[in-house]
Formats: structure tokens, sequence, C-alpha cells
């Protein structure tokens, strides 16, 4: 999970840094009371951060958030932490989004107390949307969500049934990007995708697309693992990765973009293939090969 860290204070920007440094791929935002900057840059990356963490006043946080909020299946986790580092609070998308699995995290990281609120976990009752969003997939529609995890709440068996209320959980599609050594044999790719999968709990199977960039295009190793696969294999230009770079604000290496132009392949293209994406797994290296696996958000 990528995640936008801002902070209002220079004590928080301290806790920012703490946090920061133990979440892969999260980056600091702001420092200071400038609550105009403040509001620009969540403008900005509500939609590019899988999850957001405010150090500072919850308050704050609700007024920065409000004109974003489209839909729990959808939205971005987002955590708020106050300044001393004593309570983090799951504020916005509990379970679809993973923010109560982030806050447990992030308190056990600082030390401080998680204030989770959702009823089921209050209850200490796995919810619907909780389970199904770490299989990767998405329940649907939202009132049959509400109305099986009030079941729950209330003890009552739940039937398969052609009754009125019914729940689709529709697969999500896995995304992996890949960037690879030139000459690499195919084994070697195929094991550091397996690992990829396993390190989220899912077969290789589960892959549904693979996305590189352009130069890889007579790559042999490449092309026989996604033909063994049975999967499709987007390659994309260096002028469409760096426009993703950009918008989704990713780290790159020095020396891959020397080499190749862009300085990220894997998150990169992986997140090209898709109008809005999560990840699963952020940019991982194994031997000859990175691996960044990227769910797509309904």
């Amino acid at each position: 999970m990528r995640a936008a860290v801002f902070a209002v204070t220079d004590r928080g920007a301290e806790l920012a840094s703490t946090i920061s440094n133990a979440l892969d791929g999260s980056k600091i935002f702001v420092k200071g009371r400038d609550f105009d900057r403040l509001r620009s840059l969540v403008d900005n990356t509500f939609d590019k951060f899988d999850a957001l963490i405010f150090i500072g006043a919850v308050g704050i946080t609700v007024r920065m958030i409000a004109p974003h909020i489209v839909s729990k299946l959808s939205d971005p986790a987002v955590i708020s932490v106050d300044e001393r580092g004593r309570h983090v609070i799951s504020l916005l998308s509990g379970h679809v989004g993973g923010a109560n699995d982030l806050t447990r995290r992030i308190a056990a990281i600082i030390n401080a107390e998680p204030i989770i609120t959702t009823a089921t976990d209050v209850e200490h009752l796995t919810a619907v949307d909780a389970f199904t969003s770490n299989l990767g997939l998405v329940p649907q529609p939202k009132d049959a969500i509400k109305f099986i995890n009030r079941a729950v709440l209330e003890g009552r068996k739940i039937f398969v049934t052609d009754g009125v209320t019914k729940l689709e959980l529709v697969p999500q599609r896995l995304i992996a990007g890949i960037g690879c050594r030139r000459g690499i044999d195919c084994s070697m790719i195929r094991t550091a995708v397996e690992s990829a999968c396993r390190s989220i709990n899912q077969s290789i199977d589960r892959i549904d697309l693979i996305a590189t960039v352009d130069v890889k295009s007579d790559e042999v190793g490449l092309l026989k693992f996604a033909r063994e696969l049975g999967r499709e294999i987007k390659f994309f230009d260096v002028a469409t990765l760096r426009s993703t770079i950009d918008r989704y604000m990713l780290d790159e290496s020095a020396f891959v973009k020397q080499t190749l132009g862009v300085g990220n392949v894997c998150e990169a293209a992986a997140l090209a293939c898709v109008e809005r994406g999560r990840f699963a797994l952020t940019k991982t290296k194994f031997d000859g090969v990175t691996v960044a696996l990227v769910w797509e958000r309904p």
C-alpha cells in the first residue's frame, strides 16, 4: 500500500518521517500551517495514492478530504494521527480501502492506540467487505454489503439464495508490472513473479495482464513467460510511462532513468493499464527482475 503522509507542525513532521520510512513507497508532502497549500496537495493526491495519512487534528483531515469522498468501494484509506503519536484513527475506507489494517500497523510502528470504530471490528467480527478486499474481490452493491454486515452483527445466519438481497463478488483485475535485465531467462522471471504473488497470498494464475516498457518487446524470456502463463503483455513507450510517473508521483531510479529515459518501469507500466489502480505490491526487487502488482479499482 502506497501512502501520502501530510504533516502540519514540526512535531508532526518528525512523526510523519517515522511513519513514512516504515511504509514502502510513501511520501511526505507538507510541513507548516499553510492550509491552502495542504488543500491543494490533497486535491492533487487523493486519487493517486492508496492511503492518505494526516498528522494533526482530525477536524482538519475531515475538511480536507470532504470534497473528494465518493464511495467506500473506491475511496483511498484515510487515517488521522495526533501530532504526539498517541492515537491512530481509521477515518475512511476501513474495510475495502484497508484503513483499519493500516491503522493497526501504524499504531504498532509508533506505539500508539489504534482507534477503529466500524461496528464489526468493535464486536470482533469479520465484515464481508473486509475479507473480500484481501482476496481481490469487490462486493456489490453497497446495500447488500450493509445488509449482510448487519446480519453478522445481529448473529443471524446468512444463506446463499435467490432472495431479494444478492451480493456479487466481482474479481478485480491483477496487473503485473515487470522490469528486467536484458537477456534474462524465463524461469527467473517466473520465480520472481511467483514470489511477488505469494507475498500477497495470491497464485500466479490470478494475474490477468502483464505490462512493461516497449524496449522489452523483443525480450525472449519475458515473451516466453507471458506465453507460458497465457496472458497478454502490454508494452508502453517512454512518453506514456513518463506521464504515469508524473501523475502518480512515483519514485525513480537514477540508473534506470539514465538507461531507458524513465526511472520506473514496473510500477508505471502496471498503473498505465488501468484508469484507477491500487498497489497490492509496490516495486520489489528480485534477481534481475523488478515486479509491482496493481489491483484495478472499481
